[in-house]
């Protein structure tokens, strides 16, 4: 008996051809696509480890208190700018002043505070948080309208604060600062020497700043 072959279906070469080099593209198009995706993705996250370095300038405002005799908490505010060193190590200027006529045996009592800094700025969970020291000179113009004299004394500073950033560019935050002010004397011209002995001050302080 006769058995009859059955046609046998050949597909053409160049149709195989073709369906492969489709599958190759659409691959490479993905492959193409996940890639941006990923650099992107960590563009950003890098952006965003980074967001506390180069330069930063800002304002503070709130509350200065000095330990001083015949005084009492007054406003203060002040400028800061910075640069860091990395993402944790930062140097800096700051200016702080607070101006107050407490009356009395005292009068005037101004308080400006300004020099150099280092800070140190914590990463991974505590992100934002920071500490360092400051050291600089102080101007105190202390005395009633007639008997006014100003005076430079160092002092010697300790901060501790929390960065928050709302952007990549600005944050929010707040500041506490211990400030020891040394003695200060001035002889005007009546020709008596006044003299501020050594005393300490807190600072409270909120704080915007913007990072380049």
């Amino acid at each position: 008996m006769l058995q009859k072959s059955q046609p046998r279906v050949h597909m053409p070469v160049s149709i195989l051809h073709r369906a492969a080099l489709r599958a190759v593209k659409v691959a490479a198009s993905l492959a193409f696509v996940g890639a941006m995706s990923l650099a992107a993705s960590s563009a950003q996250a890098a952006t965003r480890s980074d967001s506390t370095s180069g330069m930063s300038f800002g304002a503070m405002g709130g509350m200065l208190v000095p330990n001083k005799s015949g005084t009492a908490a007054r406003p203060g505010f002040g400028v800061h700018v910075g640069a860091q060193l990395g993402t944790e190590f930062g140097i800096g200027g700051y200016y702080l002043s607070s101006k107050k006529d407490e009356g009395g045996t005292v009068g005037q009592f101004d308080l400006d505070l300004f020099g150099i800094e280092g800070v140190y700025r914590f990463e991974g969970e505590a992100k934002g948080g920071y500490f360092g020291g400051r050291l600089g000179i102080s101007k105190i113009n202390v005395g009633s309208s007639a008997t006014q004299v100003n005076m430079s004394p160092y002092h010697i500073g300790f901060i501790g604060g929390y960065d928050r950033f709302l952007t990549d560019f600005i944050s929010i935050g707040g500041e506490l600062g211990f400030y020891s002010i040394g003695k200060g004397e001035s002889t005007p011209q009546s020709g008596v020497t006044v003299t501020v002995d050594s005393f300490t001050a807190l600072s409270f302080l909120a704080s915007v700043k913007f990072w380049l």
